[in-house]
């Protein structure tokens, strides 16, 4: 098994379609997957099948307008994956929730890009975390 986990915890604004910032590496394991700490971006480097798990804390930013409406995306090569989202309606400035999702996907053709991207007015993010595994060969 091949692994990357990435994490980031000072909170960070988000506006409009923000790609969210990893600013550390934890785990590493093999180099089917790739990050440079203070990126978006999670490189797959190796054909297969994988699984990006992802969680974080998310509020509203002062002075927005409610409801504000919040999505969270993880994209393959700027395209959404099936399965890998989350949303939530902030309705007052003392909101804050805990956004997360798993999906697994397959990449045929390398490199590819993956990221994690939230849309809001006004947002806030801390104390993500996502691990990209990669589970083996595309069947045949």
């Amino acid at each position: 098994m091949q692994l990357l986990s990435a994490y980031s915890t000072p909170p960070q604004p988000g506006i409009g379609q923000t790609s969210l910032l990893f600013d550390q590496n934890a785990l590493s394991y093999g180099t089917a997957v790739s990050h440079a700490a203070n990126s978006p971006t999670f490189t797959i480097n190796q054909p297969g099948v994988y699984t990006l798990a992802f969680h974080g804390g998310f509020a509203p930013a002062k002075s927005v307008s409610f409801p504000l409406n919040l999505s969270t995306v993880a994209q393959l090569n700027g395209t959404g994956l099936p399965g890998g989202v989350a949303q939530y309606n902030f309705t007052n400035t003392n909101n804050v929730v805990h956004l997360a999702f798993t999906v697994p996907f397959a990449v045929s053709s390398v490199p590819a890009t993956l990221q994690i991207v939230s849309t809001a007015k006004g947002f806030l993010y801390s104390n993500i975390s996502a691990t990209v595994t990669r589970n083996g060969s595309i069947p045949s």
